[in-house]
């Protein structure tokens, strides 16, 4: 009898599933399709597997023979999923508390098996509370745990968009008061202190309504956001713990104009080597070698990648030209997530202790 088997059916986006079929004749072919709603639209990938000498397909094992992808991937159905409406691009549901549930189902021959696996942006326990207050808007993510926690302002991809709000339910997941700071115009590098008054503003609101755990507030951001979280690093240097910015998009600069060695905390910055904001990043990383910065700096510079750094786990296929492009991507992200998170926990720690400089 076919059936699937899936470890973590239901559980946060960013864990990793393994999905294996069993009962299918030795060397069967067997044809594996999914299907999940995403804002409202249905997105869809399929291959063709073949069964081993027992009968069984393990996803991270197998080859397909055909299909929307033809590389060994766990989790490949996810990365090249593609929207039956083109036009479609949003990956997540309305609300972050809202789970998308991948449909699965298995056929071989006259035998067909189904099974539902659901990923989740944030844990139940997690608050969302919209802000406007105090000059400052946008949506706040608690961790629903007790004690006090370390916080993140989550900058925006451009200004003109909406604050990313599954990044935010997600770093709440992982246990940090998260910020998605809502602001009109993003402020250009030369910008002064005075131009920067609202996210300053947005810092100290921050530390003054959640008291976060050693007076940890990092700026994190993507493109625009993520220009700008090293601005704030740089200029608003006592307001920022650490600075994570990731796939920037503004061009090369030689040398760096920013003095980024000012900054009073560490550093990640991530691109893809194929995107032009992995020259921008060198010039951060000579800058700083120069200076002798004193706190941690890591810069992933992610070979075969274009653009479409995200979290772990959402369909790639978009952001590249080939299936192959997409499943590198989706490995980036992977990597990058958990080096991240992984980033954040020693800044904290670090953050604890009476200087962070060295000797």
């Amino acid at each position: 009898m076919l059936e699937i088997e899936v470890d973590f059916v239901d559980t946060l986006i960013d864990i990793d599933r393994k999905l294996t079929v069993k009962g299918a004749p030795a060397h069967a072919e067997l044809i594996i399709q999914t299907k999940t709603e995403r804002a409202d639209h249905v997105w869809r990938s399929q291959i063709t597997v073949q069964a081993d000498e027992s009968g069984q397909v393990a996803l991270t094992d197998a080859v397909p023979v055909a299909g929307s992808y033809t590389q060994k991937s766990a989790m490949g159905l996810w990365y090249t999923q593609r929207a039956e409406n083109a036009a479609a691009h949003a990956v997540f549901p309305h609300s972050v508390h809202h789970a998308l549930h991948t449909e699965i189902e298995v056929q071989c021959g006259d035998q067909v098996a189904s099974t539902v696996v659901t990923q989740r942006l944030t844990h139940a326990t997690v608050q969302r509370v919209e802000i406007n207050e105090e000059g400052v808007k946008g949506v706040l993510f608690v961790p629903g745990s007790d004690g006090a926690k370390p916080a993140v302002l989550l900058l925006k991809k451009q200004a003109s968009a909406a604050v990313d709000e599954a990044q935010a339910a997600l770093y709440a997941a992982r246990g940090y008061v998260t910020l998605a700071l809502d602001y009109e115009q993003t402020p250009s590098l030369t910008a002064q202190p005075a131009d920067l008054v609202a996210f300053q503003t947005a810092l100290q609101w921050l530390r003054d309504k959640v008291s976060p755990k050693n007076n940890f507030v990092a700026a994190s951001g993507y493109g625009e956001g993520a220009e700008l979280a090293v601005l704030l690093g740089v200029v608003l240097n006592t307001d920022v713990s650490a600075v994570i910015a990731c796939e920037p998009t503004a061009v090369a600069l030689q040398p760096y104009p920013l003095a980024v060695e000012d900054c009073l905390g560490p550093i990640l910055l991530a691109s893809g080597q194929l995107h032009t904001s992995s020259a921008y990043q060198r010039a951060i990383g000579e800058r700083l070698q120069q200076h002798g910065f004193d706190y941690n700096f890591q810069w992933y510079n992610y070979e075969g990648v274009a653009q479409g750094l995200s979290f772990p786990h959402v369909p790639t296929l978009q952001h590249t030209e080939s299936a192959e492009q997409a499943l590198v991507l989706a490995q980036a992200n992977k990597a990058l997530w958990f080096a991240i998170i992984g980033f954040l926990h020693q800044a904290v720690i670090e953050a604890a202790r009476p200087s962070q400089l060295n000797g």
